[in-house]
């Protein structure tokens, strides 16, 4: 084939294998204008012949693209079965219709991976020619793969605004009003299952006999899971309480699955001397037996170790020492619920997570046995009954 036509756009093939082949030619020849362009910078020759060697690859690459464009509009309109007409085997554009797609792609040299990756330049013109104008505007050269990462980037960021439309769709005023009951959550009886259990209890800091404090709700509370529920325990990452929970029995239908983590680093805490600072707490996260994928559109917020700031007074709303974000509620929510269903804190405090249940059009129920994290909890929008 004439290397001087692949310089020029208009007289790209109009067939199949002439356009493959003149791709593939043209990628080789694009490999070693490279070449000379590098050896130029490197024996440190006139800038005069390295501008014109510079535009010789612009000029090239700019066509083998609209070339590779071309290849993919007519891979795409490939047949993927074997077609079943023998009496009109070639279409006008050269495509043998009584092949398979992965046979057509082997007679003129390509795999399957790669004509995905034509397809996707075709399928994004707009994006093809932006990259054409950057180059030139860096006095680059513009490259298959450069388009590809462009694409790849807008796909990724229509993903996470979709994902986030999705989010904020969930996040309307709240039409069920999160109800906490004024009772012990030791012997407390919801009388019915719900979908997640979602609670942060006293730590072991807070209670004399943590064995015996865990063995009087964490298995019962765990039991009112259903099947297909989620259940996420705040405690504390001291060595002595990760022991017990992870000792703790558990109801058959629940498994312990992970062990998360919740970061800060917006509060100081004591300063010790002989260990480190601690400016986390662990989560247990467990899954009933027949529990569904986790709903988490956003890979930043599917990290075992979640990095969010803990409340501060000083800058919002901080009504206990142990307050859990708005935001680190909301998530686990999302991720493990839908719409209509059932969230339980039976250490509901001052109603952080049932109040977030609501928020998204859940069912948030709470428990919780001081008066005055109760009549916080009212005060922030609760129903607070007993």
């Amino acid at each position: 084939m004439d290397m001087d036509i692949i310089t020029q756009a208009n007289n790209l093939p109009t067939k199949i294998d002439d356009l493959a082949k003149y791709v593939l030619i043209g990628r080789d020849r694009m490999a070693a204008v490279r070449a000379e362009i590098s050896a130029i910078n490197r024996l440190g020759l006139a800038q005069e012949v390295r501008e014109q060697k510079l535009a010789e690859a612009q000029q090239i690459s700019e066509v083998v693209l609209d070339a590779e464009v071309k290849l993919g509009q007519l891979i795409a309109a490939m047949p993927t079965k074997q077609g079943a007409r023998t009496d009109i085997k070639l279409m006008d554009n050269g495509v043998d219709k009584s092949q398979s797609k992965k046979a057509a792609l082997e007679t003129i040299g390509f795999n399957q991976k790669q004509a995905e990756r034509l397809e996707t330049l075709a399928k994004h013109p707009e994006i093809v020619a932006q990259a054409k104008a950057e180059a030139r505007e860096q006095d680059d050269i513009v490259s298959r793969s450069f388009v590809l990462e462009k694409i790849k980037a807008k796909q990724k960021a229509e993903q996470i605004e979709q994902a986030k439309e999705s989010i904020a769709a969930q996040a309307r005023e709240f039409d069920h009003r999160p109800v906490i009951h004024i009772a012990d959550s030791t012997t407390f009886d919801l009388g019915e299952k719900y979908d997640l259990l979602l609670t942060d209890p006293p730590y072991s800091t807070d209670v004399d006999d943590l064995d015996k404090f865990i063995k009087s709700w964490h298995y019962r509370a765990l039991d009112g899971v259903k099947p297909k529920g989620f259940a996420y325990i705040f405690i504390g990452a001291y060595p002595n309480e990760l022991q017990a929970y992870l000792n703790a029995p558990l109801p058959e239908h629940i498994t312990l699955e992970q062990v998360l983590v919740w970061t800060y680093k917006n509060t100081l805490g004591n300063n010790p001397k002989g260990r480190y600072k601690q400016n986390y707490q662990a989560i247990l996260f467990y899954r009933g037996i027949d529990a569904p994928d986790l709903d988490c559109p956003l890979t930043t917020e599917q990290w075992a170790v979640q990095e969010i700031n803990a409340p501060d007074g000083r800058q919002g709303d901080r009504y206990h020492a142990w307050q859990k974000p708005m935001e680190i509620a909301e998530r686990f929510i999302r991720h493990s619920t839908k719409p209509g269903d059932t969230v339980f804190d039976p250490f509901a405090c001052t109603g952080t997570f049932v109040l977030a249940a609501s928020k998204l059009g859940r069912i948030g129920i709470g428990v919780e046995v001081n008066h005055d994290n109760a009549q916080i909890a009212k005060d922030r929008g609760c129903s607070v009954l007993g």
